[in-house]
């Protein structure tokens, strides 16, 4: 497990220089990520988001696009990203012209492909439940990473919300 400090450090000598103390503590809180990134590619054939809808709860699976397809694709304070198969939505940014300040939410893209070209990749705890962490920034995960993702369709996952439980998470370099 990944141990990141730094954030809940900040906070706490943040808290005590505005406040003006002298005894005050430092409380270092101490966030956990499982060992889900991985650094070499992920063994197995991508399948395409739609063609991967198909696939029942508990069923294995590895899917490889772009984080993107909605405005805020990061769930803050929680191990939870949406990613985007990119033969099915274009990122704004790629269809020249375009100004848009937030291309990943491939905002030019109907309603209806996002749904079908959509994914919520979801790192869980020991707990069974996402982590209590977010995973933006976490090794170099941004909006628009190319990501391949090894794991299992949820339990609670559905038509409407496919939702696959994280077993690997390679980020490509950019």
């Amino acid at each position: 497990m990944k141990k990141i400090m730094g954030m809940g450090f900040v906070a706490g000598v943040l808290l005590i220089a505005g406040c003006g103390k002298k005894d005050a503590s430092v409380q270092v809180l101490e966030i956990e990520i499982p060992d889900v990134f991985v650094s070499e590619p992920i063994d197995g054939e991508p399948t395409a988001i739609p063609e991967a809808r198909k696939a029942k709860a508990g069923d294995k699976i590895v899917l490889s696009g772009l984080v993107m397809g909605v405005h805020h694709p990061f769930v803050e304070g929680r191990g939870v990203f949406v990613l985007g198969d990119d033969g099915t939505l274009e990122p704004c940014d790629a269809k020249g012209d375009d100004h848009c300040p937030t291309p990943w939410d491939a905002c030019c893209d109907p309603a209806e492909l996002k749904q079908a070209g959509t994914v919520t990749v979801q790192v869980l705890g020991d707990d069974g439940k996402p982590i209590r962490t977010g995973l933006k920034g976490v090794n170099g995960l941004a909006e628009l990473s190319r990501v391949t993702v090894s794991g299992t369709v949820a339990e609670n996952s559905s038509p409407a919300a496919f939702i696959v439980n994280a077993k690997a998470i390679h980020v490509a370099e950019r």
